[in-house]
């Protein structure tokens, strides 16, 4: 009879158990879809007031439904307060911008330091977060002016928006 032989309490295993392929199929689709979302994100930071000149507004879609439904007075008002943002907005994007180079060098890099990517990326997404709370702040600023019956309005016209969804692409230059 053949004996089989037991490990010895404290040696250290012959292999090292394996990670097992779906384990390393979801962290890939992880990171892709991470690398994903961080690129329509940044892209969309990056090429705010892209091929619209030098006077770039806020379109009735720009901050999706809250923005379809303020009235063209509630947006022109937006756009002013965020023209005094301007500072801040551009070191944001710059930020971005950068970061993207420092991530791409880092995916070039080798070996590859996942902690180097991490990194960038977190750096990124609080820009952008900085970005999303400043709108949110200017948004909250405006509604909490209006008078009962102007929010009332602007709360059907929100429900509305919500209702039909997301414009259509022939749809894009109509108002709610």
């Amino acid at each position: 009879m053949a004996e089989t032989e037991t490990p010895t309490p404290g040696a250290p295993d012959p292999q090292p158990p394996r990670t097992r392929t779906w384990v390393r199929v979801a962290l890939v689709t992880s990171l892709a879809l991470n690398l994903l979302i961080l690129g329509i994100v940044g892209g969309a930071v990056i090429g705010h007031g892209r091929d619209r000149g030098p006077q770039a507004t806020i379109g009735p879609g720009d901050y999706g439904p809250y923005g379809r439904a303020f009235t063209e007075a509630d947006r022109a008002a937006l756009r002013a307060a965020l023209k005094d943002q301007a500072p801040r907005l551009g070191q944001n994007r710059a930020a971005v911008r950068d970061g993207f180079r420092d991530l791409l060098a880092a995916l070039r890099a080798e070996p590859y330091d996942h902690a180097r990517v991490a990194r960038v990326m977190e750096t990124q997404q609080a820009r952008v977060q900085d970005q999303a709370a400043l709108m949110r702040g200017l948004m909250l600023d405006r509604i909490a002016a209006m008078p009962p019956e102007a929010r009332a309005g602007f709360a059907d016209r929100l429900e509305r928006v919500l209702r039909r969804g997301p414009p259509r692409e022939r749809d894009r230059g109509a108002r709610p």
